[in-house]
């Protein structure tokens, strides 16, 4: 049975009007093609904005085609078989959002959750930790 690897995946959101950087976007990427020039394969990941995020579902994507300059990070955290490609989803789909405004929450936390999700039911490395995680994908200051 193939096995796809599977990122975390961060992108740059630019800064602030003080010049703050703003918090990277992160998604999961499930790499099914890499071939020919192509990084294609699933992003899932959370839209919208605070109180209003929403999860859309798996989608497809073609890394290579995303602007360099807002493309950060690719950090690979495990792998999923062909045959548990929609358990993935439906983990992610059950992750609770915040809907709160000003609660301070995110994609970032959002993924996280879905790390441990994804952790117990063993798609993810071992030996790789949220906090591991969080200090590997953290944004530039």
């Amino acid at each position: 049975m193939a096995k796809h690897s599977l990122y975390l995946v961060t992108y740059d959101r630019g800064t602030y009007h003080t010049g703050k950087v703003k918090p990277y976007h992160w998604s999961y990427f499930i790499q099914i093609n890499l071939s020919g020039g192509k990084n294609a394969g699933i992003e899932h990941q959370l839209r919208g904005m605070p109180g209003n995020f929403y999860y859309p579902g798996p989608e497809d994507v073609d890394l290579s085609t995303i602007d360099p300059s807002a493309f950060k990070q690719q950090l690979e955290i495990g792998e999923v078989e062909d045959a548990k490609l929609d358990r993935t989803h439906q983990i992610l789909k059950e992750i609770q959002i915040d809907p709160v405004e000003s609660s301070g929450w995110n994609c970032q936390n959002w993924s996280l959750e879905g790390f441990g999700k994804l952790q117990e039911e063993g798609f993810t490395y071992d030996w790789l930790t949220k906090e591991a995680v969080k200090n590997w994908l953290k944004e530039v200051e």
